[in-house]
């Protein structure tokens, strides 16, 4: 499940959804920005217009062809500030291979070149709440470079309360190795304990990269749906702060940062 091949431009590895290998062929181009190409043909901007579940994943759709599990494609791509390519992909989802970002990171800085980030400044701060739950929120305040965090609060008797907080200057790969997790319980009911990181009440099943992967992968999933707005959130001037927040928040916040900014 883990293993990965590239050639040139094309990635290989296996998908989530489909348990079978997906190839993804990636080309330049000058000024469209970030797309996928849906097997049939169709053209899905990466683009918070396009979301259309974030339910577990962030998935965006038109016409009723959805692409799946686009962010830690989108995280990766963050961190490389890679901003004008079209992605082909001959399935319905990209490549998950072992639920982390930073093989994406790895491919797009051997095979691409990025441009310096043009940085964007916030005049006031944004707060996004879950209506249902307002402990859990995201928060963006101005600030002079960029840096985000993430706070894990769980019942759990395992996970607790845990946090990560990433800036750019510490490495990409603090942040794009964390995999995503899972209760070992749900894990095996879809199959998927020998792959998925999955936790009861003793710990971990497998082994961690970090004693706090799961927040940091919380924050690697908060990076990657943020870029759905246009603007790499590495570019932003303000300090994020997500506080037991999802992918739904993620992508309300996304589009408002690209409403303040446009």
């Amino acid at each position: 499940m883990f293993d990965i091949s590239t050639s040139k431009n094309i990635l290989t590895a296996y998908g989530l959804i489909s348990r079978k290998p997906v190839q993804s062929r990636i080309e330049a181009n000058k000024t469209l920005g970030i797309r996928f190409i849906h097997p049939c043909g169709e053209i899905i901007e990466a683009d918070v217009a396009n979301i259309f579940s974030t339910q577990r994943n962030t998935v965006l759709a038109k016409n009723n062809n959805c692409i799946c599990l686009t962010e830690h494609f989108m995280a990766a791509a963050a961190c490389a500030n890679l901003t004008n390519v079209d992605v082909f992909l001959d399935a319905e989802e990209l490549p998950f291979a072992d639920g982390s970002a930073m093989f994406w990171f790895d491919f797009f800085t051997e095979h691409f070149h990025s441009s310096p980030l043009k940085t964007f400044v916030f005049k006031e701060e944004i707060k996004i709440i879950d209506e249902s739950d307002a402990s859990r929120y995201i928060l963006l305040q101005p600030a002079q470079e960029f840096s985000a965090s993430y706070q894990l609060i769980s019942n759990h008797n395992y996970l607790k309360t845990q946090s990560y907080t990433w800036n750019q200057n510490l490495p990409c790969s603090d942040l794009l190795r964390a995999r995503t997790f899972s209760s070992y319980s749900e894990n095996q009911i879809l199959g998927l304990e020998n792959w998925v990181l999955g936790f009861d009440d003793n710990g971990f099943k497998q082994d961690l990269f970090f004693d706090n992967e799961p927040a940091r992968h919380k924050l690697l999933d908060l990076i990657g749906d943020l870029y759905l707005s246009g603007f790499n959130p590495l570019a932003l001037k303000a300090k994020i702060t997500s506080v037991k927040a999802g992918h739904e928040l993620n992508s309300r916040m996304a589009k408002k940062i690209k409403e303040v900014l446009s």
